[in-house]
């Protein structure tokens, strides 16, 4: 937070690097959705929860690829 402060190009609501809307909406939706992750984590076998992430890993480095290279 202490890098940004003070820098004209970020938005209104910033404290530093960190938008305060941002950080007002995502914490609200990450407290209602963590019960259903550990819910759904409790009911995938061990072997669908790593398939799952490695899933979730992959289409995160495609989105880098496409990113970089796009």
């Amino acid at each position: 937070m202490a890098a940004g402060w003070g820098r004209a190009d970020l938005p209104g609501d910033a404290v530093g690097f960190v938008s305060l809307a941002t950080f007002a909406l995502t914490i609200p939706t990450a407290l209602l959705t963590t019960r259903l992750g550990v819910r759904l984590a409790h009911a995938l076998s061990r072997r669908k929860l790593e398939t799952a992430f490695g899933l979730f890993l992959v289409a995160v480095s495609l989105r880098f690829l496409w990113d970089l290279l796009g």
